[in-house]
């Protein structure tokens, strides 16, 4: 039988993935890509900024599956990771929509 922590480690790594490869596009210049970007906004200040948070994102999404993967899981960094997600989803919203930009 598989080893759950095997299963939902390999469950993360692929969700993080999943966010790292429109977060690269959106750094290296595709901000349109972002779901809530507003035109009104510069590209580039959108593609610095939201798709910065959206990498920092997929890479804590890797780095918990990396360790449920190999240490197991943990409830606390679990929680830690699902707060992290909640502030910087909101963070990157924010940047599409021009917060900051002046």
């Amino acid at each position: 039988m598989v080893d759950a922590n095997l299963v939902l480690g390999v469950f993360w790594l692929l969700c993080g993935l999943a966010i790292l490869i429109p977060s690269v596009l959106i750094f290296r210049g595709r901000a349109d890509l972002h779901v809530h970007y507003d035109e009104s906004v510069d590209p580039a200040y959108v593609s610095r900024r939201a798709g910065t948070t959206a990498n920092l994102m997929g890479v804590l999404v890797v780095a918990y599956g990396f360790y449920q993967l190999f240490v197991g899981y943990s409830p606390l960094l679990f929680g830690g990771l699902l707060l992290a997600l909640l502030v910087l989803s909101q963070l990157t919203k924010r940047f599409a929509q021009g917060w900051g930009a002046d």
